[in-house]
């Protein structure tokens, strides 16, 4: 073996390349290794979001004006499919901060059966999100690399449902679950008398 080549000592192909080589001995046995590599602990990316909303507080809409990531995955190998992790995750956590939600009657059977009944976002709910990366190497890995779906879905919905109690402000109204459908909505503002100040 040299310069890339198999040089063979008789025969009637005395050199071949690697390429050629490998070609000629696909499926037999030699040719293909396998290494597993397990880091000693999981290592989660992390960052912080920023939400900007519009609330209507007459019918509980509402409408995601700005989405900010800050975003730490480590190293980021592939800049297009970590953006595309992080957007996903956005849209999942839009979708557990304001629609997601599985209902159950009094004996304890499903209510959402259907598409129709348990509601997901839709493309117009999800903006495109400004994603910022920070690269800090993760020492866990010889690439330094950390995970990347899920910063995009743990923070979104606190960070949604408080830019919702910030427009909201005005109320005084606070909300300590999710979804945070319109109706939810529209019964805080009322049980805090916000309907007398609008008038």
């Amino acid at each position: 073996m040299e310069d890339g080549r198999a040089v063979a000592r008789a025969g009637n192909k005395p050199i071949l390349t690697f390429g050629e080589l490998a070609r000629l001995a696909q499926g037999m046995p030699g040719l293909e290794h396998t290494a597993y590599f397990t880091p000693p602990q999981a290592s989660y990316c992390n960052g912080t979001h920023i939400v900007e909303v519009e609330v209507d507080p007459e019918t509980g809409a509402v409408r995601i004006l700005r989405y900010v990531v800050g975003h730490d995955s480590g190293i980021v190998i592939n800049p297009m499919i970590v953006d595309g992790q992080v957007q996903g995750g956005v849209a999942h956590g839009i979708g557990n901060a304001l629609f997601e939600f599985m209902r159950y009657d009094e004996g304890a059977q499903p209510l959402t059966t259907s598409f129709a009944d348990y509601l997901m976002p839709m493309a117009p709910d999800v903006p495109a999100c400004v994603i910022e990366h920070v690269e800090t190497p993760n020492p866990l890995n010889p690439l330094g690399v950390k995970g990347a779906g899920e910063g995009g879905t743990i923070p979104a919905p606190a960070a949604i449902i408080a830019a919702i109690e910030d427009a909201l402000s005005p109320f005084g109204v606070h909300f300590a679950e999710m979804p945070l459908t319109p109706a939810r909505i529209v019964a805080a503002l009322r049980e805090a008398g916000a309907y007398g100040k609008l008038a």
